[in-house]
């Protein structure tokens, strides 16, 4: 089958032998329709000298059921699914994925936007990290995939959702999605801006989607937190900040770790020990099945942020198109042949 490996910074498309679920009880194989690029952690990966080649890249994907494991319950073949997850899902035809790692869609036309089911979780558990009620201020910091998607949940959540990003078209994006209050992050009038939405409190949550080598990142942001705030990192920012204004405005710093609990753990993910709902209401694969929820009803706005599309034949090109066009990608889709 093929896969879509690194190879001295660039990538290349692979032939390795398909995965089974013989051996795994708990796994299904999964036919891949689509899956989507996570652009910044994917280029990221690229340019780092120490990832090996032949890493396979990606983490999200959706497509058929062919085969389940003997202990497999809630799936059958035909069913068409969205999974997450690496190791177990990465931009290949032939997928062996946990159980616990598929959330069920209700038809094949959902597959597409389904595919961003592994940025969508880790949004859906972003957005519950800021631990907010309806009415409450968040301000989302960058607005890459995830940030678009973070500030259409706490929007969707009626949280009042004020977002900045230094590019215009994704300020006009999120404002098509349904962002009222959208502002570039380098406007000079941004502090009274500010003030003047949060009545001079301050953001009860503050959503830093960013991704910069800059330590003042953190500190500049955090000047705008409300007393008791809670500043959720989820872009990839240096962590260094000034103890005193944590101090001052006693903040809960928080970061989101992938999809929700149960990510990593692999009694949870290989072995199908799920969370008991009462002590753990929102564990990574229930997350996966309300983005799907939220995607299926028309909740989220998915395809609008869909900016490149690819197909797997072509995924050396997608690559270099990725890195030209960096600054300007956000739903990059890989479509496989049906």
């Amino acid at each position: 089958m093929k896969t879509i490996v690194t190879c001295q910074g660039a990538v290349r498309l692979e032939d390795r032998p398909e995965p089974s679920v013989k051996e795994h009880p708990k796994r299904v194989l999964v036919k891949v329709n689509y899956s989507s690029i996570s652009p910044g952690t994917e280029l990221g990966l690229l340019a780092n000298p120490a990832i090996p080649d032949g890493f396979a890249l990606g983490y999200s994907a959706a497509g058929t059921v062919l085969e389940v494991g003997s202990a497999v319950e809630g799936l059958k073949p035909g069913d068409f699914v969205a999974c997450y997850g690496g190791p177990y899902v990465y931009h290949a035809e032939v997928l062996s994925v946990p159980e616990m790692l598929c959330a069920k869609l209700s038809g094949p036309e959902s597959m597409p936007t389904a595919s961003f089911v592994g940025l969508g979780s880790v949004a859906v558990h972003s957005t519950r990290r800021l631990a907010r009620q309806f009415g409450e201020t968040v301000w989302v910091a960058g607005l890459g995939v995830l940030g678009q998607l973070i500030a259409q949940l706490g929007d969707r959540a009626n949280y009042r959702v004020f977002a900045t990003d230094m590019k215009d078209e994704r300020l006009q994006l999120a404002a098509a999605c349904g962002i009222s209050d959208v502002h570039r992050a380098d406007d000079p009038l941004l502090a009274e801006r500010i003030s003047a939405y949060t009545e001079g409190h301050g953001f009860d949550s503050i959503a830093l989607c960013a991704h910069a080598s800059s330590t003042q990142l953190i500190e500049s942001c955090m000047q705008h937190l409300a007393f008791r705030g809670t500043f959720a990192l989820i872009g990839n920012v240096p962590i260094q900040f000034s103890r005193d204004l944590f101090f001052a405005k006693e903040a809960d710093f928080v970061i989101a770790r992938g999809g929700g609990p149960g990510r990593y753990d692999r009694q949870y993910e290989e072995e199908g020990l799920d969370y008991p709902k009462s002590y753990v209401r929102w564990t990574e694969g229930r997350n996966m099945q309300e983005f799907v929820r939220n995607v299926e009803n028309g909740r989220l706005a998915i395809r609008p942020m869909m900016t490149h599309e690819f197909a797997l034949a072509d995924a050396v090109e997608a690559y270099e198109v990725l890195k030209r066009e960096a600054s300007s990608a956000l739903g990059v889709l890989i479509c496989y042949d049906s």
